[in-house]
């Protein structure tokens, strides 16, 4: 570096390497050679401590037992003060401070040191530290040990942020293969029972006949159930990507595939109104809603549709809902939504998940779901968006 260059900002050099297209272990990487250029030193190292060694995670040194994936006794670094102490150690020059009889400067054969420790989930993880074999000129300042420090819990971010992605992974594969077991084992059977069944009721009348249509109603209820199981389990709550859906055609779709016995409905959506969302689960909204409609509005309930560019409402003039599932909703308290019913689950879930409001009124006339804010831009593409 020239004497007329300016000495380059760290912090702004960390702020430009969280807003690069990196790997994660590309931005640790970078995060080390951020560090190790600023101190002026040869080495950084990130370590794993557990179970008393030291293992290298990551590191710019090529060969010895220092470079990626060595591992050597803690007890013989200059790390085991940080772990031991939680605090930032640092010093320019090991014999003109106090660790100049420590074993690590004879094991190690390093005079100048930085270290910080990294947390991940309040718990220990490892250490990020600078190093030389050459003693440093400057002192180790304040400064200099501060920015170690939040390197360090950048980095713990970093590994934090790949450790709960780990995580999220495993259960995502759990739960798929939850999802194949009650699709394969409790479909299979759950549809045999239901062919025998039509061929029972094929075969009898009188009681009998009304019996077996008990069975069929529990059966595809049962059905149902699995079907939103299914949804809630290898879906989850977020949503991805969008279209705009023609909302009409999504209503009438949907009202097709719920048994609503005698019910109505009416649909006044003006012609070409659209609601931009996922199609698939927009439908299974609408599906849950009418179920709902028809099970506590009764067989001849009538059922109406509202909706414009804002948003959309269904109702019905059905008795009402119980005030605790109307409070359970409009709270998005889904502890309690769980005891109502899988349906106002997944309609719960689905609202939440495209960020929409939801607004219940209930009476002895009827209840109305009203959804709004459906065309409203996320906060997170209106900032990339002014970017």
């Amino acid at each position: 570096m020239s004497p007329d260059t300016p000495p380059s900002d760290p912090f702004k050099s960390l702020l430009e390497l969280t807003a690069t297209d990196l790997s994660a272990e590309e931005r640790i990487r970078k995060a080390i050679d951020v560090g190790q250029e600023h101190l002026g030193v040869d080495n950084g190292v990130l370590s794993y401590t557990g179970d008393g060694r030291y293992e290298v995670v990551e590191t710019n040194i090529q060969s010895g037992p220092y470079a990626q994936g060595g591992v050597v006794d803690l007890d013989g670094t200059w790390c085991r003060h940080v772990v031991e102490s939680s605090e930032t150690v640092g010093f320019a020059d090991a014999r003109d401070s106090e660790y100049r009889d420590d074993d690590a400067l004879g094991i190690t054969g390093l005079h100048c040191y930085v270290g910080a420790v990294i947390d991940i989930d309040g718990e220990t993880y490892g250490t990020l530290c600078f190093s030389d074999e050459e003693p440093r000129d400057d002192p180790i300042t304040d400064a200099e040990r501060d920015f170690v420090s939040v390197l360090a819990e950048w980095v713990g971010s970093e590994l934090e942020r790949q450790k709960h992605y780990a995580e999220l992974r495993e259960q995502n594969e759990r739960l798929d293969e939850f999802a194949g077991i009650v699709a394969h084992d409790l479909r299979n059977p759950l549809s045999g029972a239901i062919g025998f069944t039509e061929l029972a009721q094929e075969h009898v009348g009188g009681q009998a006949a009304d019996f077996l249509d008990r069975v069929q109603g529990a059966l595809g209820r049962m059905e149902s159930m699995i079907a939103e199981c299914l949804m809630l389990a290898k879906e989850g709550t977020d949503v991805g990507e969008r279209t705009q859906v023609d909302l009409d055609g999504v209503v009438r779709d949907a009202w097709d595939t719920v048994r609503t016995r005698n019910a109505t409905l009416s649909v006044e959506v003006a012609a070409g109104t659209t609601v931009l969302a996922d199609e698939a689960r927009l439908r299974r909204l609408f599906e849950n809603l009418f179920r709902n409609c028809v099970e506590h509005g009764g067989p001849d309930v009538a059922v109406t549709v509202t909706g414009d560019a804002h948003g959309f409402a269904v109702s019905d003039d059905g008795p009402g809902l119980p005030a605790d599932v109307e409070h359970a909703l409009t709270a998005a308290d889904t502890e309690n939504i769980k005891s109502f019913g899988l349906g106002l689950l997944v309609v719960q879930r689905v609202i939440s998940g495209h960020g929409w409001d939801l607004a219940v009124d209930t009476g002895d006339e009827g209840t109305r779901f009203a959804v709004s804010d459906v065309n409203a831009a996320e906060p997170v593409h209106e900032a990339l968006a002014g970017d």
